[in-house]
């Protein structure tokens, strides 16, 4: 059993970086909708991740859709705020679910599905390898 814990988690890589990949090319199939989206505020959260201790900056932004003025916070942060109060940001919101949306031309969470799969893949393989030489 040892022998294939290796491969256990490549294949644990593989499905999280596809079920990244498939949840942003869900949410890019259905925000549909332009908008220009506004930094109104910036959420601190203080941090004692195993990488980082310190704060943590979430942009919160507003943005009409239709008739309705949303107000979201953005689910990724970062140690200093990637943007300032008041920078306008290109979105495609879902006409249905208006609070989901997307950063037009922002493609980190696909590069990030992509480094699973492939980390994945590696892992996988390599796991494979041991498991069967040492047979």
């Amino acid at each position: 059993m040892q022998r294939y814990i290796v491969v256990i988690i490549g294949i644990i890589f593989l499905a999280v970086g596809g079920f990244m990949y498939y949840k942003n090319t869900n949410l890019e199939k259905n925000c549909t909708v332009e908008a220009e989206a506004t930094v109104v505020d910036m959420k601190e959260e203080f941090s004692t991740d195993s990488d980082t201790t310190g704060y943590m900056y979430y942009p919160i932004i507003e943005y009409q859709a239709g008739s309705e003025n949303v107000r979201v916070t953005l689910s990724s942060g970062s140690s200093t705020p990637a943007y300032s109060i008041n920078t306008k940001l290109a979105i495609l919101y879902n006409p249905n679910k208006t609070n989901e949306f997307i950063i037009k031309g922002d493609k980190s969470s696909n590069i990030m599905s992509i480094v699973f799969i492939a980390l994945g893949v590696l892992v996988t393989g390599y796991g494979i390898k041991v498991a069967v030489t040492k047979n």
